[in-house]
């Protein structure tokens, strides 16, 4: 990705965050990730409608949070909020500690395997998008001891609901299910959100 070009343009931006002219620039940059460019078409109502029952969210863990911190102006934050996101690329890490900066956000970013150590900061609400498959793919066992490990009582969970090529194949159906395997025995309430491309669990802890 364009880390350089984007920390420049970056630069000639306004610190407002919700700037028309940086918020343009988020909604142009987002779509460079996957997992982003996929949630774009419903990024108004992904988090609104997840999230609108928690109330005041004072801190966030984005877990293999690849470009989602970009997203922050759509989620409903309480303002100074405190943001950890945490990922594998180095130079990933390095351009969201730039816009945390800029925008002068009480955030960090951190390199993180979350297939080895789970991370240990404590936070309202965890986010993991779209990474519970990618995970299993290196150890078949990360989304459980992700889901179990992490010290928070409220984590949205989401997995693909179509393939990059976007066919479904039965991928909703797929992970539900999975899903539900992950969790079993858990005293947990759990809700069910349905998107385009993405199928998404509240886990009240």
């Amino acid at each position: 990705l364009p880390y350089a070009d984007w920390t420049e343009e970056l630069a000639t931006l306004s610190a407002d965050l919700h700037d028309p002219a940086a918020l343009a620039f988020l909604q142009r940059i987002l779509p460079a990730h996957s997992s982003t460019r996929e949630r774009m078409p419903i990024l108004p109502r992904f988090f609104s409608e997840c999230l609108a029952d928690l109330g005041e969210i004072n801190s966030v863990l984005d877990i293999a949070c690849g470009l989602n911190p970009l997203a922050i102006p759509w989620m409903p934050l309480k303002p100074g909020v405190t943001y950890t996101a945490c990922d594998i690329f180095t130079d990933m890490v390095d351009f969201i500690n730039t816009f945390f900066k800029h925008f002068q956000l009480n955030g960090r970013a951190l390199l993180a395997d979350v297939t080895q150590v789970i991370p240990t900061t404590q936070a309202d609400l965890v986010l993991i998008l779209k990474t519970i498959p990618c995970l299993e793919q290196m150890d078949k066992e990360a989304g459980r001891r992700l889901l179990t490990g992490l010290d928070a009582p409220n984590l949205l969970v989401s997995f693909p609901a179509r393939s990059l090529g976007g066919r479904s194949k039965g991928m909703p159906r797929y992970y539900e299910q999975h899903f539900h395997e992950l969790v079993a025995g858990r005293a947990w309430h759990i809700t069910r959100f349905e998107f385009p491309g993405e199928i998404a669990f509240l886990v009240q802890k």
